[in-house]
């Protein structure tokens, strides 16, 4: 039995050394030039890098400029008109085509106007257009907010995962160091005939395994940094190592209805649904103005040459200015189920904020949850890591006087390793967790 235990243990650990071959080397080569960043660089280098942002942004800018394009339709309308025209001399026929005489007309016409228009009255209708867009630019402006909130919340889950996995690569690392030197003691043992072959092979096989999450960690650390490069702005071969201090690690006591009350004051969700229902009624302001008729008024200055032609060749100049009036009854029932549908339009923005609101509430309890239960499991966690402690100190001291298998020492160093794993990521997720309460309430 013993004999096919130790084939096993053989395949398995020629597996994982054939996946471990160099890993070293690939260690250096990408962890060693990890570039260092702090968390509010980080942050910075987002807000003036990101290209989400940007196009955010480039919105923003072009819905102001669209402000003041609406505004435009209060100022008068010019329009300037000219023409000249060079007639030949005309010929007449009599008959039907059977003789002509040629006729010595004036041979140039030319004519030159400038036409304004000033609205006086339309319905409302130009300032609920400028109010409409004003309320876009105003919707443009929180997705400017949520667009730099989602990349500040993405950038602090990437930083502190980035550093449990340096964290996690560091504890493993011991690791493989207290087995390199279980390792050598072994070989001398099993040469002494002290122990048997698959205990050595055991313990190389433990190690193996460490060195493969170690390699796993590596590549995970490339991909995040490489996701977080995009963020930031970064080349995206750039690998990156956060600075995490102990101070980072959030102690305070959050009230969840307080939590609450922050998120449906600040969220940036809340505030455009808000915006949506002003825009929808405006929509149907705007429909309404539609009854009403449009008042202008007008202004010409118009020079011809010649005044009448072709009797005589002189200069003919005037002006003129009035009122015009345009009303389209039609609208009267042609606008009728427009005004349905706008007043549609605002019960549903009504139902899509309190939608908003539900939403903003469940993400705002399960990162309140989550904050509370990250805090307790550090606890159980640092509890765990002193018992696995104790309990591979007890293991080693009867190993090495004999009273105990290789096995049981491989399996105490494991649960160790894994205990303190367990409580780094639940240091470093507590950390994650407080910046996604912050991101739910709308305050990171």
């Amino acid at each position: 039995m013993r004999y096919w235990q130790i084939i096993d243990l053989k395949s398995k650990f020629l597996a994982l050394a054939f996946c471990c071959f160099n890993l070293n080397f690939a260690q250096q080569d990408s962890l060693g030039k990890a570039k260092i960043i702090k968390l509010d660089e980080a942050i910075s280098l987002g807000i003036q890098n990101n290209r989400q942002l940007k196009i955010a942004n480039t919105d923003l800018a072009i819905a102001n400029e669209n402000v003041d394009q609406a505004k435009i339709a209060k100022m008068p309308r010019i329009g300037v008109n000219g023409g000249y025209t060079y007639i030949g001399n005309p010929k007449i026929y009599e008959g039907f085509y059977q003789s002509n005489i040629t006729v010595d007309y004036y041979n140039h016409q030319a004519f030159a106007n400038i036409i304004s228009s000033l609205p006086i009255y339309a319905g409302s209708a130009i300032n609920k257009r400028i109010d409409q867009q004003e309320l876009l630019s105003q919707m443009q402006q929180s997705a400017v907010k949520m667009t730099e909130a989602d990349v500040k919340n993405a950038i602090t889950e990437q930083y502190f995962t980035l550093e449990k996995l340096y964290r996690q690569i560091e504890v493993t690392k011991q690791n493989i160091i207290n087995t390199d030197l279980r390792i050598r003691q072994l070989k001398s043992r099993v040469d002494n005939g002290q122990n048997i072959k698959s205990d050595l092979l055991r313990t190389e096989l433990q190690q193996s395994n460490f060195k493969v999450s170690v390699f796993r960690s590596t590549n995970t650390i490339e991909l995040i940094s490489n996701y977080l490069d995009i963020l930031i702005g970064f080349p995206t071969n750039t690998i990156l190592k956060p600075v995490v201090a102990e101070s980072m690690l959030p102690t305070e006591n959050i009230n969840l209805q307080e939590s609450l009350a922050e998120a449906f004051q600040n969220r940036e969700e809340i505030k455009r649904a808000e915006v949506k229902i002003k825009l929808s009624e405006s929509s149907l302001s705007l429909t309404k103005s539609g009854f009403m008729p449009n008042i202008n008024a007008n202004l010409i200055l118009n020079t011809e040459y010649p005044a009448q032609w072709p009797n005589y060749v002189n200069l003919l100049n005037y002006w003129a200015a009035g009122v015009s009036l345009n009303w389209d009854v039609s609208s009267f029932y042609n606008l009728k189920h427009r005004i349905s549908g706008d007043r549609l339009e605002i019960d549903k923005s009504n139902i899509a904020l309190q939608v908003t609101k539900d939403q903003i509430s469940t993400e705002v309890k399960n990162a309140y949850v989550r904050y509370a239960e990250s805090k307790e499991n550090i606890k159980t966690y640092k509890k765990d890591v002193e018992l696995s402690m104790s309990n591979y100190k007890i293991v080693k001291s009867r190993y090495d006087n004999d009273f105990a298998l290789i096995s049981e020492i491989v399996d105490a160093e494991l649960q160790l390793n894994n205990s303190r794993i367990s409580l780094v990521n639940a240091n470093l997720d507590l950390i994650i967790q407080y910046y996604s309460l912050q991101y739910a309430m709308g305050k990171l």
